[in-house]
This record gives structure tokens, sequence and C-alpha cells, in this order.
């Protein structure tokens, strides 16, 4: 019975506060009334994933036939289920200890250290580092490959856009948290939404070489590397919790996710089911490249670049701010945070210089660090949490098809990213496909 249950003391009793150090007369509560509205807070949901899924999508769908589609949504549920999980995560904590209604630098770590301890709070953080590095690393590959296929007149080969790029992302790095740049999300969302229109209308006309499109059956290879990049596609819970914090209301988090997501499936399903009919098995790993040229691709290209400078800022925000707690950084504008990002940054630039094939980076981010974030760590923090005890703490009960729907999602996200990693692995260090670095082939015109 209910009653019979022995109460379990709160976690904070076992670690001392200089464990994980809350800090909260260095961070003031937010203002009432300022912060990020349900909306806004949903733009930033899509405008930090859509623009890679738009490109990848069509080749994950060739790589695991037309199951592709039922993998696609079986992703964006769990992938929406388990942030709707982080979000409430969240909430929890609020409800539970008062210093996590000031805004947080590390909100994720802080959710895994609540929920597992001191060591979970280390792996998260790894893994989210891991996470959010190889989404910037991949965005800024693609933004570079997309403005140097445009401006390949210029004479600026491929490897010298990667500098290029990223001397422009450097200075808009030194802004603070998403709701000092929420024009970066509202710019991302509005740039993918048109060229995901121009790009289904390229595509459809392109509809008449369908008869010589080929659809032969998914290698266990190739599905595992399309459950990856689908993965990828939908693995943006990393930043979920910054997003969070960065709201008016928190508690709202959950309805932002699901306007996201569904908006989401609206823009990825027709552009990929669309690609992979057209092109079949055909389609490149960046389906504008299958596209013919005209003067409608290059305008393609130009508002999918623009999404992803932006969407850089939105991914890699989250480990900033960790990095600079960590380091204890004033949480200001200065010059500690300038130096910090900058050289974050000169990392991005040097493993998107050694690893020139955003494909490559997407499917094994995809498999390993993202299945983690996404999938497997939410629904776990969320379990956990709910089944701790303490005679102050509101109740947290999960339904039992609730459980048993948690433990699938954490049972599928393991499974599956590890032979997604493995696969992926291979398929970098394979010599039939192994691309050299810039800084080794630096006079390649394009890698990708």
């Amino acid at each position: 019975m209910k009653g019979d249950r022995t109460p379990i003391l709160q976690m904070d009793l076992a670690y001392s506060q200089t464990d994980f150090p809350a800090k909260p007369e260095s961070v003031p509560p937010k203002p009432q009334g300022k912060g990020l509205s349900l909306w806004l807070a949903s733009v930033f949901v899509v405008g930090q994933m859509a623009g890679s899924g738009v490109l990848a999508l069509p080749k994950a769908l060739a790589d695991a036939g037309w199951s592709g589609v039922v993998l696609l949504l079986f992703c964006c549920v769990n992938s929406l289920y388990a942030g709707i999980c982080l979000g409430r995560c969240w909430s929890i904590l609020e409800e539970r200890y008062e210093e996590y209604k000031a805004k947080n630098r590390y909100p994720y770590p802080a959710i895994a250290f609540r929920a597992g301890g001191k060591w979970m709070k280390y792996v998260t953080s790894v893994c989210i580092d891991i996470n959010l590095f190889g989404v910037a690393i991949v965005f800024l590959l693609l933004s570079s490959q997309l403005i140097s296929t445009v401006a390949a007149s210029w004479g600026i080969n491929f490897c010298y856009w990667l500098l290029i790029i990223g001397a422009v992302l450097c200075p808009l790095m030194w802004l603070g948290t998403p709701e000092d740049f929420w024009p970066a999300a509202v710019i991302a969302l509005g740039s993918t939404i048109v060229a995901c229109v121009l790009l289904i209308v390229l595509i459809a006309k392109d509809a008449a070489v369908a008869a010589n499109a080929h659809y032969p059956p998914p290698t266990v290879k190739n599905f595992f590397l399309a459950f990856g990049t689908i993965l990828f596609s939908f693995g943006g819970a990393a930043s979920f919790p910054t997003f969070q914090n960065d709201m008016k209301n928190r508690n709202d988090f959950p309805k932002a996710a699901i306007a996201g997501f569904i908006f989401l499936l609206i823009l990825y399903v027709p552009v990929a089911v669309l690609g992979y009919s057209v092109y079949g098995d055909k389609v490149e790993s960046d389906v504008i490249d299958s596209l013919p040229h005209s003067t409608i691709k290059t305008i393609i290209s130009v508002l999918l670049a623009f999404h992803m400078i932006f969407a850089f800022l939105l991914v890699i925000n989250a480990t900033s701010q960790e990095f600079e707690e960590f380091l204890n950084v004033p949480n200001g504008f200065g010059w500690k945070r300038c130096a910090v990002r900058t050289a974050m940054l000169v990392v991005i630039v040097f493993i998107a210089q050694s690893i020139p094939k955003f494909g490559k980076v997407l499917n094994l981010v995809g498999g390993s660090a993202i299945t983690l974030t996404a999938s497997v760590f939410p629904c776990f923090f969320y379990y956990a949490l709910c089944s701790q005890h303490n005679p102050s703490w509101p109740e947290r009960y999960i339904p039992v098809h609730e459980k048993v729907y948690l433990v699938v999602i954490m049972v599928c996200g393991v499974v599956g990213g590890c032979i997604s990693t493995y696969s992926a692995i291979n398929d970098i260090a394979g010599a039939d496909t192994f691309n050299p670095p810039c800084y080794v082939n630096i006079t390649a015109a394009n890698f990708l």
C-alpha cells in the first residue's frame, strides 16, 4: 500500500553541496514575465534540429528501405516522449529543491545528479559534450559544404570555408544564453521552412526519373547507419533543459516539445519520402546534391546554410555554459567567456578539418551520444526521480504501461545505438570510404 512505503531520504543528504554547488546566490532568480514564451521555445526546438534532418533523411530512407518510414516515426515518437520526460524532470527538481528555481547553467547534469548521483552527473556531462560538439561539427561541415558549392566560382575550396565560417561564428558564440539570441532560432526555422517548400517543388519536378529508381533491400549495416541518421535528426534533447530554463513558465516545456516535434514531422516526412521515391538508392547523403543545377537550388543552399550557421549557435550554447560553470567563469560577458568559447570553436574546427564528411560524423554521433542523451538518459532519470520519496515532496507516480514504454525506449536506444555506433566506426575507418583530413589534402575542392 502507498502508506507502507519507506521514505527514501532526498539525495542531497548523501552528497555535500561542494559535490555539485548550486550557487543560487550567484545566479539570481529570473524576473517574472521575462524569458521565452511557449511558442518561442518550440521554435528553438525545431530551429536547432530541422536543417540537417531535411538534407540527410532521404539518404537514411535509402539505407533502411521503405521500413525507414516506420523507423522515422518510431524515433520521432520515442524522442518526443523522452523530451517530455526531461521537461518533467526539471519540474521535479524545482518542486523539491529551492536552488533550481533560479536560472541554472548546467540543467541536464543537475537532473543527472539528483537522479543518479555524482558519477552519473559526470557521465552525462561527457555525453552531452560529445553530443553537442558532434552536432556543431555537422552543422559547420554542412554550412561549409553548401556555401562552397554555391561560391565555387570564387576559387575558395571547402576546407578554407570551414575556417572562414568558424571566424564568423566566433564573436556570435560570445552571446550568453538562448534568451539573448532568440532571433537566431527564428531565422533558422524561417529559412528551413522556405527551403523545404522549394526543395519539395524541385524534387517533384524531377519525378520523371522515378521510373528508373531502384529500391534494393537494406543490409543490416545500412539499416543501423540509417538508425543513427534518423535519431540524429530528432536528437536535440541535450539542449532542451537549457531552453526550458529560459522559459517564462518552465512547466510549459512539454507543450513546446510536442508542438516542435509535430512541426518537425511536417518538414521531414514529405522531403524524405519524396526524395527517396524519386531518386531511390542513388540519392546523395545531402539530397541537394541529387538536384539538377538551377537558381532555385542555389537559393535552397543559401537558405539552409543560414540555418546551419544559426542552429550552430543554439546547439553549442549548453556546452558553453557548462564549461564556464566548471571553470568558474563569471556569469556575464567578459574576456574569460570569450576565451573559453573561442577555444571550444577552435577544437570544433579542428575536428571538422579532420573528418571532412558530414554524413560519417552524423552517423557516429547519432548512434552514440545522441542515443544516450535523447533516449536513454531522459527515461532513466524520470523513472529514478519518480521512484524517490520524501515526506516533504509531492508524490510522483508512473503507471505500469508508462513504465513499460520507458523500458522499451531505453532498451531500443541501447541496442540500436551500440550497433549503429559500431557500423559508423567501421564506415569511417573503411579503406574504400576513407577521406583524408583537410590539413593533409587541403587542395581538395570538396570532400562531401
